[in-house]
């Protein structure tokens, strides 16, 4: 099955990169592994993973990151 997404870097407050990405499910721990390795150098970041294919506007977003300004009723994950 092909996941359509859009997904989004933010640092320190910026757009750093906004990439679409066709992949199978297969594919998508190293895509987000990528990802997250872009963001690592910013201190406040966000990376924003919109699922394309999905109608519901409350699903639609996944965010994540140490910059929660941007977020929808975050959530903290201690490690």
């Amino acid at each position: 099955m092909t996941v359509r997404l859009i997904v989004r870097g933010y640092g320190n407050g910026r757009l750093i990169f906004e990439e679409p990405v066709n992949c199978t499910e297969d594919e998508l721990g190293a895509i987000a592994e990528n990802q997250i390795l872009r963001m690592a150098p910013f201190d406040k970041h966000m990376l924003e993973i919109e699922f394309l294919d999905e109608p519901d506007p409350k699903q639609r977003f996944f965010r994540m990151g140490t910059d929660p300004s941007s977020m929808v009723l975050p959530v903290e994950i201690k490690p």
